[in-house]
């Protein structure tokens, strides 16, 4: 087996980067809520993990960049009511991105590219708003934005 002996250095102009949140038990009659940053923790010794919830509802960016995408997942569908969920730049959301959902467990939703840029040192999150008739209360959400960032000049 004959291996290539030509080695490129190559990089990426931008590189997507999932952001994680998520929020336990979506409550009804919520507005604006921004929701927290999702971290996976390990048992020592195990493979078991857990979800932990640090209280942090936004990632600094490190460089500059644009929101591309978001996506949510909740583990049991609601039968009446809305979940509005968006993605937030400095806490305000964009609604190029919001997403609406009843009945269904699991959405997404796209831009162009350009749409909605942000600066490095920007805090990326998402939020949530659910009306008072939103009955999913016993579901769990996870949301990821989706973000591209810019490596120029690196």
């Amino acid at each position: 087996m004959s291996r290539p002996t030509q080695i490129e250095r190559m990089i990426s102009k931008g590189q997507m980067v999932p952001l994680l949140f998520t929020q336990d038990q979506v409550a009804a009659s919520q507005t604006d809520v921004q929701l927290e940053i999702m971290n996976m923790v390990f048992s020592a010794g195990t493979s078991d993990a857990t979800f932990d919830y640090p209280a942090n509802d936004a990632y600094v960016m490190p460089f500059e960049g644009e929101i591309i995408a978001i996506s949510a997942h909740l583990t049991a569908a609601a039968t009446a009511g809305q979940l509005d969920i968006g993605p937030t730049i400095g806490g305000t959301e964009k609604t190029d991105l919001a997403l609406a959902i009843t009945t269904e467990t699991a959405k997404s939703a796209t831009v162009l590219r350009g749409t909605i840029p942000f600066a490095k040192d920007d805090k990326i999150g998402a939020e949530i708003t659910t009306n008072s008739s939103w009955d999913g209360t016993s579901s769990d959400l996870a949301v990821t934005v989706w973000v591209i960032l810019a490596l120029e000049g690196i």
